[in-house]
């Protein structure tokens, strides 16, 4: 199709701001002299102030600037190929751009494909590879015909063989399962084989948090060495910022902003490009400029190694992880008296279902609503029940 105008549009709805509103960047493809048109979608939201029309489009002020814009170029490239190819004739065509040819009969290819187009995180990345690994492993999940339901139940029984929390056999046929829709949407295949299968639990353990007087005891724990200082103090840093790890790595001074009066955190996760902004609290800042803003960087698995000689070194009795902290920051706001879509904003959570799994695991909605209850009851106030149970 060489009578075609290819673009970047961004924000065409016309709501993005500069703090709290982002605004999506597409591809245009238009007829040339007419009005016939498509978009595609580049899964980019910026704020206004992010966005630049330099070279076609720029990204700036953000830390991964240079990636953001990467990946729009390599998408633009794409789908510029696409329209220019033989396959796109008309405008119709154009949301064809990336469904895979009619002989790439291999299921497990065209999962390494969709994974390459994907701007995810490190972690889901990981988990998507596994589950590569292990449909190569079962033998009998190749081509997109061998999608069948007693295939799904034979691969769920290989599964088991070596996994035993609920929750990781969800993740991974959930995993599995979005593959299938994607093959489904891209009209690879008509019939989804879970519509029958009954999926795994995906009831997990309760999430471990510290108490007040385990972060106190981890604050005055003097480590032996630096390496364990560190460690300690990105921990702490974590606990009272409820950053996962992925965004503590990547933390900036250009995260902090002011807003009446007081030092915020304004950013993005990493992981699901929610927006969260939540205090600056002294106890992060104090760390902060102990690095000069460049906090410690270490792996995940060596930090998770590294937590429990914090731990017995603090001598808490607990697994600590880096979702610990995050978890105690969840539960510290709660335990304050701050309201749970507060929290769920600070926490970056995609939905106020998350955050409700603190709530529960505390207790405090129960106790809350049973004060309420007990003064309505009496007429005069009670006694706090959730501050004398802590």
């Amino acid at each position: 199709m060489d009578n075609a105008i290819i673009r970047y549009v961004f924000d065409k709805k016309k709501q993005a701001d500069n703090t709290l509103k982002k605004g999506l960047l597409q591809i245009e493809v238009r007829i040339q002299g007419t009005n016939k048109c498509t978009y595609i979608s580049t899964g980019i939201h910026l704020f206004k102030n992010q966005f630049s029309f330099t070279n076609g489009f720029t990204c700036k002020g953000v830390t991964n600037a240079l990636g953001i814009t990467a990946k729009a170029r390599r998408i633009y490239n794409q789908v510029e190929a696409f329209v220019l190819s033989e396959d796109c004739k008309k405008i119709e065509d154009v949301k064809n751009w990336k469904k895979p040819k009619a002989n790439a009969g291999s299921f497990i290819n065209f999962i390494r494909q969709e994974l390459s187009k994907k701007d995810i995180s490190y972690d889901t990345a990981k988990n998507d590879r596994v589950l590569i690994r292990q449909l190569e492993a079962f033998g009998k999940i190749n081509t997109f015909q061998d999608l069948t339901y007693e295939n799904i139940s034979e691969f769920d029984v290989f599964l088991r063989k070596t996994i035993k929390a609920s929750s990781t056999l969800n993740k991974r046929h959930s995993n599995l399962k979005h593959y299938i829709r994607q093959a489904i949407n891209m009209e690879l295949i008509t019939k989804d084989p879970y519509v029958h299968f009954k999926m795994p639990s995906k009831k997990s353990k309760d999430p471990i948090y510290l108490t007040e007087s385990e972060i106190k005891k981890i604050t005055e724990y003097v480590p032996v060495n630096e390496k364990l200082e560190k460690i300690k103090d990105i921990f702490l840093f974590q606990i009272f910022t409820g950053m996962a790890y992925v965004d503590m790595q990547s933390f900036t001074e250009e995260d902090i902003s002011e807003m009446e009066g007081y030092k915020v955190i304004r950013s993005n996760r990493k992981k699901t490009d929610e927006y969260f902004v939540s205090l600056f609290l002294p106890e992060a800042e104090s760390i902060a400029e102990k690095y000069d803003y460049d906090l410690p960087k270490i792996s995940n698995q060596k930090y998770n190694d590294y937590l429990k000689l914090l731990a017995a070194g603090a001598g808490i009795n607990k697994n600590l992880t880096t979702h610990t902290a995050r978890h105690t920051y969840a539960t510290y706001l709660l335990n304050k008296g701050i309201p749970i879509e507060t929290v769920s904003r600070a926490m970056g959570h995609s939905n106020i279902k998350q955050t409700q799994h603190y709530a529960k695991l505390l207790g405090k909605k129960i106790i809350d609503d049973m004060k309420k209850l007990l003064k309505e009851t009496s007429g005069s106030p009670q006694p706090d029940a959730y501050s004398q149970s802590t």
